[in-house]
């Protein structure tokens, strides 16, 4: 196009242009997080289960081919169609790295969510209505993805709020079922738990609570400023080139948060050793999840003398939702002086 026939650049071109280079900054600073968490994931849990690690890294896939098609997209607009307005207004690769894989990846996360439920609760109710949602979700996330391709302009995005509503709340609502009923299942099972597993506990529902309430607050404001204004689609550009985004380190924080210290190797796993006072009672055995077997002996640990007292040996890497996710094996080198100490008794 020449520079004769080319549209005029409009006075508001920075609620144009700022939002868009906000989410795309936005979008670069959490993929950089990403990067940092895959690393903590592969250092400090090598021996978690297959299907764990192959979610894992196929989000990080996801997330670094939305990252280059963010990137494409940045250039197209702002370095290739530099002062171009038809360009600008040019959906390129927006209309499926944003709606179309936020809604792939929401789903993925909601979808594992729901399994948890399941695993947890053993019933298909909760769970199987929860995971309906995402579904619907994602087709319509899909869906808008699809008809902005044909619409072919952000500009004319705006006008199309059916299947962006159902996507936005639908995404909005999975998450806060998934939190809620997680954090009641969870609850529970700290009603019933030792007082040292309960702090544990509670540090999972503060993540979890925290995480999906995150994810559906970002989905809340995308849909206000949808409705709001509709005249100025690109504000919208923020919270949705992030959407994705935090799903994936949100999960990946929490399979993360299991470890003491993620950041260091050496620490980021411990032992706890407890002498508890038992009156005598016939021997059984438990494993709670994420942790050793725990030996409960009227006559003392291990079949040796001890006056009715217990030895539990735990490790402090827990899934954070009540599933064995694999331990490390025990040796001296993993536990303190103190803990080496107490197991000799």
């Amino acid at each position: 196009m020449s520079a004769s026939t080319a549209p005029p650049i409009p006075l508001d071109i920075a609620f144009i242009t700022g939002p868009t280079m906000v989410g795309i900054c936005l979008s670069w600073g959490l993929a950089g997080v990403m990067v940092v968490q895959i690393y903590n994931y592969f250092e400090a849990f090598p021996r978690d289960p297959p299907f764990v690690k192959a979610l894992v890294y196929t989000l990080a896939a996801l997330d670094a081919v939305q990252t280059a098609m963010v990137t494409a997209d940045a250039f197209h607009w702002f370095v290739f169609g530099f002062g171009d307005m038809a360009r600008l207004d040019d959906t390129f690769l927006n209309s499926w790295d944003v709606p179309v894989l936020d809604a792939i990846i929401s789903l993925v996360v909601q979808a594992f969510y729901c399994w948890r439920i399941w695993y947890l609760r053993k019933s298909y109710v909760i769970p199987g209505a929860i995971l309906f949602v995402a579904l619907l979700q994602c087709g319509a996330g899909i869906a808008t993805g699809v008809r902005a391709h044909q619409l072919g302009k952000i500009s004319l995005i705006g006008t199309e709020v059916a299947q962006q509503t159902i996507w936005l709340v639908g995404g909005a609502i999975a998450d806060v079922s998934i939190a809620v009923v997680l954090s009641w299942t969870l609850l529970h099972e700290r009603n019933g738990s030792l007082a040292s597993t309960r702090g544990l506990i509670t540090r999972a529902l503060r993540l979890i609570v925290e995480t999906n309430a995150l994810t559906a607050s970002v989905a809340v404001i995308a849909l206000i400023l949808y409705w709001g204004v509709p005249s100025q689609p690109t504000l919208v550009v923020p919270p949705t080139a992030i959407m994705g985004k935090l799903y994936t380190n949100c999960l990946v924080a929490v399979f993360n948060s299991r470890s003491k210290r993620v950041d260091d190797k050496q620490s980021s796993h411990g032992m706890q050793s407890i002498n508890l006072p038992l009156p005598r009672t016939p021997r059984f055995s438990a494993r709670r999840s994420g942790s050793s077997p725990v030996s409960v002996d009227g006559l003392g640990g291990g079949g040796g003398g001890g006056g009715g007292r217990v030895h539990v040996v735990k490790q402090i890497e827990l899934d954070n939702m009540g599933v064995d996710m694999g331990t490390r094996p025990e040796s001296e080198a993993d536990m303190t002086s103190e803990d080496i100490e107490s197991r000799k008794h």
